[in-house]
């Protein structure tokens, strides 16, 4: 059976329960000319008149109460298969692997966490903090958050927006102190280059690819860090220096798994929660 048929069988339905062809209309959300213009077209199509009036009620036509028990079950069992099919589509189920550095994670997702699982809690969320990229080949991962455009050829890709950087001090620590930073291997990044270029010569404290190590560090030894603002802005021990950096965020999906519905119901609330933190 088409879909014209599964639309035929409905309108005869609510028709039928609601005794005119107004009533039709209000239940079926559409005006009461596409009602009579559509019970028209199928009448033409069948051949023979499917109603008729019976005081101020349609009813069905002689011809059509032969068949109207059919019809009906038929109508019900769309109806029900109608429902369970959005009742799946709401109730989403499923294991999502999702990686991304320690601070994306702690900062932008998790406190999101609540919306997605109110929403699907189905949905079963694996997050893997990981400085280095895991393989979408070897399904090391559904969904990656990535701080910069390294990415493996297959990979989906899509920019999300940048994450500010900022160069931070403990309060109360002398402006021309010493840094802490990334390891030579992460030298070329913005946050680095900055770094650089406003405070040249400074003695290195640390060398650190952990942001969550770092920033530690700093407050431990008064040195200056360049830390994300949405990790440092609020918190008191910090105050801002006024050099900023700024690194591109990008959101990868395993091209397999791209079109899974709770893959890309994730990937939806990946981005929202990004949306939500910036």
């Amino acid at each position: 059976m088409n879909a014209e048929s599964w639309a035929d069988l409905e309108l005869l339905d609510h028709i039928l329960r609601g005794g005119s062809l107004s009533a039709a209309a209000r239940s079926l959300g559409v005006d009461q000319t596409t009602v009579a213009r559509r019970l028209a077209a199928l009448e033409r199509r069948c051949g023979i008149a499917l109603l008729e009036r019976s005081g101020h009620r349609l009813a069905p036509a002689p011809a059509l109460e032969g068949v109207l028990g059919r019809l009906r079950a038929m109508s019900e069992e769309a109806a029900m298969a109608m429902a369970a099919l959005r009742r799946a589509q709401s109730e989403l189920r499923g294991h999502v692997r999702l990686t991304s550095v320690g601070f994306v994670l702690a900062r932008i997702l998790a406190p999101a966490l609540g919306r997605l699982a109110a929403a699907h809690p189905g949905i079963t969320l694996e997050m893997v903090a990981d400085d280095q990229p895991l393989s979408f080949a070897r399904r090391e991962a559904d969904i990656a958050l990535r701080l910069g455009d390294r990415a493996e050829a297959e990979a989906r890709i899509r920019r999300l927006g940048t994450l500010p950087f900022g160069l931070y001090r403990p309060v109360g620590a002398p402006g021309d102190g010493p840094v802490v930073r990334y390891t030579e291997g992460l030298a070329h990044l913005p946050e680095m280059l900055a770094l650089d270029a406003a405070c040249p010569g400074a003695r290195v404290a640390l060398a650190c690819d952990r942001l969550d190590v770092l920033a530690e560090a700093a407050l431990a030894s008064g040195a200056g860090v360049m830390l994300p603002e949405m990790m440092a802005a609020k918190d008191p021990r910090f105050r801002a220096m006024g050099v900023r950096g700024e690194r591109p965020l990008y959101l990868l999906l395993h091209p397999d798994r791209a079109r899974v519905p709770s893959v890309a119901r994730v990937a939806e609330w990946v981005e929202a929660a990004y949306a939500a933190a910036t």
